[in-house]
């Protein structure tokens, strides 16, 4: 089956948009608020989850390889956000928590996030292309599926 040249063009401008979006919330966040874009994501995955969950379940949540999130979460934890525990149902899996300090930093730095997602994207959409976006947004896979 052939792409057909609307279907191409709707994904290049996902991905001209998106890829454009998160370097202007990355520089924005690293700016205002010395965070990266990638270790605020963690700590809301973390916190959305109770504020804990397994290595394997965070990689997949924040699209990025396990052991490249075994780098990660190594460098998260020198900065007291996460720590690493063992996982106490079958002691080979890992378990990362959010810590006080990462809780806190979530804390602070998620108005300024907020500001900034509305800044660049809500004040961009009326409510109805919001809801028009998401409900085509919805028909699209977040995870792999068959």
């Amino acid at each position: 089956m052939v792409m057909s040249e609307a279907h191409f063009s709707a994904w290049r401008r996902f991905l001209e948009v998106h890829a454009a979006l998160t370097r202007t919330l990355e520089l924005e966040m690293a700016e205002i608020d010395g965070l990266a874009l990638s270790w605020y994501d963690v700590l809301v995955q973390l916190h959305e989850a109770g504020d804990s969950m397994r290595i394997g379940d965070l990689a997949e949540r924040i699209l990025i390889s396990r052991s490249a999130t075994t780098r990660f979460i190594e460098r998260m934890e020198r900065a007291r956000l996460v720590r690493r525990e063992t996982a106490t149902e079958d002691r080979r899996g890992t378990i990362v928590c959010l810590t006080p300090n990462g809780l806190e930093t979530l804390r602070r730095t998620a108005p300024n996030h907020i500001a900034s997602v509305e800044r660049h994207f809500g004040s961009r959409l009326s409510e109805a292309e919001a809801k028009g976006l998401l409900e085509l947004l919805e028909n699209l896979p977040v995870r792999d599926q068959p």
